[in-house]
């Protein structure tokens, strides 16, 4: 008896692991996740366990059923943004010596619309790039943790699409480090 209440416990757990979770992006940029969805939501699925280093799988994101951007766009005959992430820097990358500029390239689809640009928060804060293509140079990025993430801006400057948030690092090297081959000899 004892191990069948063992058993079935067993098989109780595994099932909810297998529940569907949802994850968005607040107007503040945080990325929310929950077992409900919520309009403009993505359902993910958890493969498992959460693991780390290469072996680790990421989530996959899928479209919510309710999402209300695809029926917005379809009122105003705009095609909606499919595919929209920053993948360089890519998350959690560290870049070294990059001499303040970051270069950033981004996916998306379909491409921009006509009228609409390429913004950035950078640690928070927008900056006005102004892109037409995927690829931009932001200047002044020093030393340190940083968060990016990517913004679609309509010909007004109002926020069409935000893409999740790359956490990066820069590093630099030090001249008065001995190894460093720029060292000043003494």
């Amino acid at each position: 008896m004892y191990k069948w209440l063992i058993l079935l416990s067993m098989l109780s757990a595994g099932a909810s692991l297998a529940a569907p979770a949802w994850t968005w992006v607040d107007e503040n940029g945080q990325q929310h996740f929950s077992d409900r969805p919520v309009p403009g939501a993505r359902q993910i699925e958890l493969a498992g366990a959460q693991g780390f280093g290469r072996s680790a799988v990421a989530p996959r994101a899928q479209p919510a059923p309710q999402a209300s951007a695809p029926q917005a766009a379809a009122l105003t005959g705009a095609r909606p943004y499919s595919v929209f992430t920053v993948v360089s820097p890519s998350q959690q990358q560290t870049l070294w010596n990059i001499q303040g500029n970051l270069a950033v390239q981004v996916e998306l689809s379909p491409p921009l619309q006509n009228g609409h640009r390429l913004d950035a928060f950078l640690d928070g804060e927008r900056i006005s790039v102004q892109a037409t293509s995927n690829q931009f140079t932001l200047p002044d990025v020093f030393r340190g943790l940083h968060t990016l993430q990517a913004v679609i801006v309509d010909t007004s400057g109002a926020e069409v699409l935000r893409s999740l948030a790359v956490t990066f690092m820069v590093q630099q090297t030090s001249i008065q480090n001995p190894n460093n081959p720029n060292a000043r000899a003494n």
